[in-house]
């Protein structure tokens, strides 16, 4: 259980926020002072954040200015309900806010909405994001479904958040309809605290647990679920050193170890899930699914994947995709983002069973360097199924 947390209401009276409250969907406004927030460090090798609080006319719950970094608040617990905050832009950088937060970092899992400020924001069809953190991992590039336009403007602007068990909609400046509707909020927490994500001014929050609004809690409808063209069923193996230069060689496969996984939503094998992003040496991870082919043939397999992937098929080298953000030449469409259109390739299958293997860099940054902390993983279809079982 979470301590309970003293809260000003219309700056009048004080409420103690408890269980009970929440399931009164009672309005909470939130205090920006410094005795209900605690500062954080985004990553290990970075400092943590340095808040600004004032007390402004207008703004009776305060001001929070953050330059970079992230505040958490204390004594905090939140599943369901509604969300209302204003926020300010004030440098460049990916401003929001989180909650359902849990865990420690280089292992925190909760979800995240947040903004791309630019000039062009209104009209680009990344402006504003959901993205969940799984793992320490945010998987900001598995998810393109779940980016849109938005009407945003330069200061201040509202948001508004409708978070029903796995689900959310997104409104922004009092516009009646959701910008964004979230059928799946992905993250494997389902309560937590709430956290703000610099470089931004935020004021005005207030929670109302239990509000959702009539929005749904159930995850909704996956086209890619009952898709047989879709590869479902996968193997994971151990990981292997990498080496920058040096590409992996059938000999390198794990013998052993091998474990089943199953792809997700939009057929994405989410790797996230069973790795945390502390920082390791860099590292490739093996994942390989069976094919039946009652003849010989040649097939079509449609890829999606983020980072680099060598492929092999029944033990020998077929090709290495790349995926990366940078540099831009290597951004897979839609720019650089997970779609099992990120690619194809041509299989040259025997009959009985076929072997896929993939050896896939654990990183987002072609260097070498350690895991990063985004989304990585891969997903693979079939556009012609005639005479294949998987």
């Amino acid at each position: 259980m979470f301590a309970p947390l003293k809260f000003i209401r219309h700056a009048a009276s004080v409420v103690t926020l408890t269980s009970a409250c929440f399931a009164l969907a009672q309005r909470v406004d939130v205090p920006l002072n410094p005795g209900s927030w605690i500062s954080h460090a985004e990553f290990a090798s970075t400092k943590p954040s340095s808040p600004s609080f004032e007390v402004r006319e207008g703004f009776p719950q305060g001001l929070v200015q953050l330059s970079e970094g992230s505040i958490q608040l204390q004594n905090f617990d939140f599943a369901s309900g509604t969300i209302d905050f204003d926020m300010k832009v004030t440098g460049d950088g990916l401003p929001g806010i989180r909650f359902r937060m849990q865990g420690e970092r280089g292992a925190e899992n909760s979800e995240e909405f947040y903004l791309r400020p630019s000039v062009d924001c209104r009209a680009s069809d990344d402006c504003v994001q959901y993205a969940p953190i799984i793992n320490g991992f945010m998987l900001w590039n598995v998810f393109p479904e779940y980016q849109t336009q938005a009407p945003v403007y330069d200061g201040w602007n509202h948001f508004k958040l409708v978070i029903s068990g796995r689900r959310m909609n997104l409104y922004v400046n009092h516009f009646p309809e959701p910008v964004l509707k979230v059928g799946k909020l992905e993250s494997s927490s389902s309560h937590g605290t709430i956290g703000l994500v610099g470089p931004a001014q935020f004021a005005n929050l207030t929670i109302r647990a239990g509000q959702v609004d009539g929005l749904l809690s159930s995850v909704a409808p996956d086209r890619s679920d009952n898709d047989r063209s879709i590869v479902h069923h996968w193997e994971l193996g151990s990981s292997t050193p990498f080496h920058l230069g040096k590409p992996p060689a059938f000999s390198d496969v794990p013998s052993q170890a091998w474990k089943p996984v199953s792809s997700e939503r939009f057929g994405f094998v989410n790797l996230n899930r069973l790795y945390s992003a502390q920082e390791v040496s860099p590292e490739l991870t093996w994942l390989r699914f069976s094919v039946w082919s009652e003849k010989s043939q040649t097939k079509t397999m449609s890829l999606g994947w983020i980072g680099q992937a060598w492929i092999f098929v029944n033990g020998s080298f077929l090709t290495t995709k790349k995926n990366f953000y940078y540099p831009e030449a290597e951004r897979q469409p839609p720019d650089g983002r997970y779609s099992l259109e990120n690619g194809t390739v041509q299989l040259v299958l025997k009959p009985g069973r076929n072997i896929v293997t993939f050896a896939v860099y654990d990183s987002i940054r072609n260097t070498g360097g350690d895991r990063t902390r985004y989304g990585w993983g891969v997903g693979a279809s079939f556009r012609d199924t005639a005479g294949l079982r998987f």
